[in-house]
C-alpha cells in the first residue's frame, strides 16, 4: 500500500480484501471493502478504481462512484451494474477473502451553491453517487469538503423497469423524498427520470433548487434542458465517461469545457470532473 500526491490530491493504492459482494437487483451488485485510508479523504461525488487482484485479465482498473462510507467500520461500499468483463467476473467473486486492488478516493466531487432543495436526478445506476451528498446536505456527515445544508432532498430515480430499482430504501431512511420513473411504466410514473424534475419543484414549493445529475449523458442533457427551461436552476451533472487510469495521465477520459471566460478547453472527467457545471459543459 502506498500514498502518493498527484496534483495535489492524496492517492491511496494497494490491495484490500472484499468483505461482502450481493445483489441488489437485476444485474446490480453491491461491494464492501475496508479502506481507512478513502473513508476520511473521501468527498462526495468522488470515485475509486477497482482491479482484479493476481490477474491481468482484465488489465485494466474500472472506475466505480463510491456509494457508501462507514466511518466506523471504516468500509467502502460500492453498487455496480453488470455491464463488461471486469463487471461480470467481479459479480462471480466470492463474497469475502478475495483480494481487489483499489486506488482513490479520485475526481472532483459536488461542491454545491447553498439551495433549500436538493433534487438529485439518477438514470440507470446514477444513484450511486448520492448516498454521500444526501448524507452530508442533511446535515447527517460531514466529510472533506463540505456542502451546505438543506431543507429538503428529493431523488429522481429512472429505470429501465422495476426489476433495476436498487437501493432506494437506504435514501428513504435518510429522509429522502424519493420519485421514481420506468419506462415500461412497471413501478412509479411511466417515463424517465428527468419527466419528474418540474412537479418536483413545484409541490416542494421552495425559493432556491439546485439539480445533481448522474447517469447516461442523453438524460444529462435532458435534465440541464429542464434546468434552463425553469429558470436557469443551478445545474451540476456527473459524468459515467470511459476511464483507462483514473489519475489523469491517458487522456482517455477528455471533454471539452468551458473555462470561467468562456474560452473552451478539453479537461479529464478523471480529475477536474467527474461533476461538471452543466452551464460550462460543451454538450
Amino acid at each position: 500500500m502506498f500514498c502518493s500526491t498527484l496534483e495535489k490530491k492524496i492517492i491511496w493504492h494497494g490491495t484490500t480484501e472484499i468483505l461482502a459482494n450481493f445483489p441488489v437487483a437485476e444485474r446490480t451488485y453491491r461491494l464492501r471493502f475496508r479502506a481507512p485510508e478513502l473513508v476520511s479523504a473521501l468527498q462526495p461525488g468522488q470515485f475509486v478504481m477497482l482491479r482484479l487482484a493476481n490477474t491481468n485479465d482484465p488489465l485494466l482498473g474500472r472506475p466505480l462512484a463510491v456509494y457508501r462510507a462507514d466511518a466506523a467500520e471504516e468500509t467502502i461500499d460500492i453498487v455496480y451494474l453488470v455491464v463488461g468483463k471486469t463487471t461480470e467476473r467481479l459479480s462471480a467473486l466470492l463474497p469475502s477473502g478475495t483480494p481487489l486492488q483499489v486506488w482513490g478516493p479520485l475526481g472532483a466531487g459536488f461542491q454545491l451553491p447553498p439551495a433549500d432543495h436538493l433534487i438529485m436526478i439518477a438514470g440507470g445506476i446514477g444513484q450511486t453517487p448520492f448516498y454521500t451528498l444526501a448524507e452530508e446536505s442533511l446535515g447527517l456527515r460531514v466529510f472533506s469538503h463540505k456542502n451546505a445544508a438543506v431543507k429538503k432532498i428529493s431523488l429522481l430515480f429512472g429505470a429501465k423497469n422495476k426489476n433495476r430499482l436498487a437501493c432506494l430504501d437506504d435514501f428513504r431512511q435518510l429522509g429522502v423524498d424519493v420519485r421514481i420513473a420506468t419506462e415500461d411504466g412497471s413501478e412509479g410514473e411511466c417515463g424517465v427520470a428527468t419527466d419528474l424534475i418540474a412537479s418536483t419543484i413545484r409541490e416542494a414549493n421552495l425559493p432556491k433548487s439546485v439539480l445533481a445529475c448522474c447517469g447516461p449523458r442523453p438524460m444529462l442533457r435532458a435534465a440541464f434542458d429542464v434546468a434552463q427551461s425553469l429558470g436557469n436552476l443551478p445545474c451540476y451533472v456527473s459524468l459515467e465517461s470511459p476511464m483507462a487510469c483514473g489519475l489523469g495521465i491517458c487522456f482517455s477520459c477528455v471533454v471539452k469545457y468551458r473555462d470561467e471566460n468562456g474560452a473552451i478547453d478539453d479537461v479529464r472527467t478523471c480529475t477536474e470532473g467527474p461533476v461538471f457545471d452543466a452551464y460550462r459543459l460543451v454538450w
